[in-house]
């Protein structure tokens, strides 16, 4: 029998949103490392894989540099299905009209796929598509880009690219999160009719729930806030953490940083921290947090799901492998921990799996004209 809670582990695989990185430390190795914790304990997961960034590799093959990564991303993601994983669809937006030059890949200020120019959002998710699929069909026939997470949490203005991804084929959304606003990016997530739960998306408003099954589903990124002494662990966790421990690799190569990547703060004035008894605002994550607050996180986000009457919530985990330096010790206990303490009500599973388990059952998601 299926348990009331699906856990979806999701993996952002991308490395830095600036364009900096490589993909050898920043996506290979801790990519193979989630997937070695996640064989351990039985555990499932889709990794978002940022095809965008690809895409423009395959552009600038005539650097060494980036051929031998563009070849080393292609072995990953083909590694990813081989062992039994899932791969959906990620897009970073800024990758679009980007430049390569002096060794470094220079993106822009789009970070929010709905800011594109519509025959961009058109060609970017066609493309992203048709890659995945052409690149994973040879030895699996079956499989099928059937959902899609949004760089940087950006999908508004949403009417034209929901019209998009939903041509394309496109049945599951995510980077949505309740109250999340980023200013210069034009998100603003604070009127979302449903912010736990699973509901059909409305084609002229994400934020708004949809009165018929015939249009993708959105999973909002389950909302989360510690308590001031979480909070303040937390922090000061990250500050000793930044003292003691340094990356083995270098992010630029050795070379310095052009003064116009520094610039780059597309994401500034995002509203994660506001006056009150839990300050900071954010959501379900597996990244550079110890294990104590990634416990606390999770049971906390269950407990509020337990008041809802759906015979199955999926648990959506934000999950960022860049991030992973130092952690991997932290995340394995977590990952523990959701198998062992919580395998009563809880299972592992990824979205391929939802998505023909919502195609079997069209009620697991929310819709006006069925719940009220």
């Amino acid at each position: 029998m299926k348990k009331k809670f699906l856990v979806l582990i999701e993996d952002d695989f991308e490395v830095m949103g600036n364009g900096l990185g490589n993909v050898a430390e920043l996506q290979y190795l801790p990519a193979l490392s989630l997937m070695n914790i996640a064989d351990k304990y039985g555990a499932k997961l889709t990794f978002m894989v940022d095809v965008a960034h690809q895409l423009t590799m395959k552009k600038n093959l005539d650097h060494t540099e980036v051929r031998m990564q563009s070849k080393l991303w292609d072995e990953t993601v083909l590694l990813m299905a081989e062992r039994g994983f899932d791969v959906q669809l990620h897009l970073h937006s800024q990758w679009v009209n980007s430049v390569y030059k002096d060794g470094f890949h220079h993106v822009t200020d789009v970070w929010n796929i709905g800011r594109l120019l519509p025959e961009e959002q058109i060609e970017l998710v066609n493309e992203g598509v048709q890659y995945l699929e052409n690149l994973l069909r040879p030895d699996h026939p079956a499989y099928k880009v059937c959902a899609f997470k949004a760089g940087s949490w950006g999908l508004q203005p949403s009417e034209h690219i929901l019209s998009v991804l939903d041509k394309a084929g496109i049945k599951i959304i995510m980077g949505m999160r309740d109250g999340m606003k980023i200013e210069g990016q034009s998100v603003d997530y604070s009127g979302m009719e449903e912010k736990d739960l699973p509901y059909y998306g409305s084609r002229k408003d994400i934020t708004k729930i949809f009165d018929e099954h015939n249009c993708p589903v959105v999973i909002p990124l389950q909302s989360y806030s510690p308590d001031l002494l979480t909070f303040s662990r937390y922090v000061l966790n990250h500050i000793l953490g930044g003292m003691r421990c340094k990356r083995g690799l270098s992010l630029t190569n050795g070379r310095p940083v052009p003064a116009e990547i520094k610039r780059l703060k597309p994401l500034s004035g995002k509203n994660d921290i506001s006056l009150g008894l839990r300050p900071y605002r954010t959501h379900l994550k597996i990244g550079s947090q110890p294990f104590s607050y990634l416990k606390k996180s999770f049971d906390e986000v269950i407990e509020r799901l337990r008041g809802y009457e759906l015979e199955r919530i999926p648990v959506l985990i934000e999950s960022h492998t860049k991030q992973y330096s130092n952690y991997y010790e932290d995340i394995e206990r977590f990952i523990a921990y959701i198998a062992e303490k919580h395998e009563s009500e809880a299972e592992f599973g990824d979205l391929s799996g939802y998505n023909r388990e919502l195609q079997e059952n069209p009620n697991l998601a929310r819709c006006k004209n069925v719940h009220k």
